[in-house]
């Protein structure tokens, strides 16, 4: 019979758990029978008296992201390549979005599509500003007059 590995403990149980309940959980077994089922009940009401005072006054941060990578320990192997997949779908949608957004922005400015502005929305603050610093160093080098001292060329030697 094969057996599957321990999954391991979720990021809620940890956090409603209290180290002396997991500890309760482990020795239910190596109880007497006739405790069994009552520790058992005590166990489970004890997550639940924890689990409400962890939620009074809880405000999610969790995004869509973050789910789909904090279930990935807990999946079958054909269970993560489906949610990779999903993963996928959603970041392509997102651009989409982002794509369109762009268009639209650029369509009331009239000045028409612009891919290096949907570039520049794909990138953090910082490389934003990177962008743009190099961006303007080349625009200086090509809008440079033409001062004819031209080096390495066979025509100016």
């Amino acid at each position: 019979m094969e057996q599957n590995p321990p999954r391991p403990m979720t990021p809620f149980d940890a956090v409603v758990n209290p180290p002396f309940l997991y500890t309760l959980k482990l020795l239910l077994p190596y109880m007497p029978a006739s405790m069994q089922r009552f520790l058992g009940i005590y166990v489970k009401f004890l997550e639940l008296r924890h689990a409400m005072e962890y939620f009074q006054g809880f405000a999610s941060r969790a995004q869509p992201k973050d789910m789909l990578d904090g279930l990935k320990p807990y999946m079958s192997p054909a269970e993560k390549e489906m949610m990779e997949q999903m993963s996928g779908m959603m970041n392509m949608m997102e651009m989409v979005q982002n794509m369109q957004a762009m268009s639209d922005a650029s369509s009331q400015d009239s000045a028409g599509f612009n891919p290096m502005d949907m570039m520049k929305g794909m990138l953090s603050p910082e490389q934003q500003e990177m962008f743009d610093m190099y961006n303007a160093m080349f625009e200086n080098e090509l809008n440079q007059p033409d001062t004819g001292d031209k080096k390495g060329e066979s025509d100016n030697e």
